[in-house]
């Protein structure tokens, strides 16, 4: 067994899809696949289209503050082949996706309330 320490995103990305082990501050103690973490949250047990729609709204929200005018012009500037194929959801799980659902329902945890991460080794 492996402590993931600090608990950030440098640390967690490599084991995201992968099975992990919570002990709470309060010794509560979980288990659940790693699927993000953001913002200060630990988000367990998505699917890979739900962490799809959830990188298209973020997408889309930082999008909005931009002028159009300056979208239009760098849309314009990029091709269809050569925008990226891949989408956070293949970034962030590996290939195969894992079966999320064999821990439960998807959810979120702050990271503050984490006393230990721990994937197996």
């Amino acid at each position: 067994m492996r402590p993931i320490h600090p608990i950030n995103e440098e640390q967690c990305r490599p084991y995201y899809g992968q099975p992990v082990f919570i002990i709470l501050k309060d010794g509560t103690e979980l288990v659940g696949t790693l699927s993000r973490l953001d913002k200060g949250k630990l988000y367990l047990n998505e699917t890979a289209a739900g962490i799809q729609s959830n990188a298209s709204t973020s997408a889309k929200s930082k999008r909005s503050g931009a002028n159009s005018s300056s979208l239009g012009k760098a849309r314009a500037q990029t091709k269809k082949s050569d925008r990226p194929t891949t989408t956070a959801a293949n970034e962030a799980f590996p290939v195969p996706y894992p079966d999320s659902e064999l821990f439960g329902s998807p959810f979120e945890l702050d990271v503050a309330s984490v006393g230990a991460l721990i994937v197996p080794s």
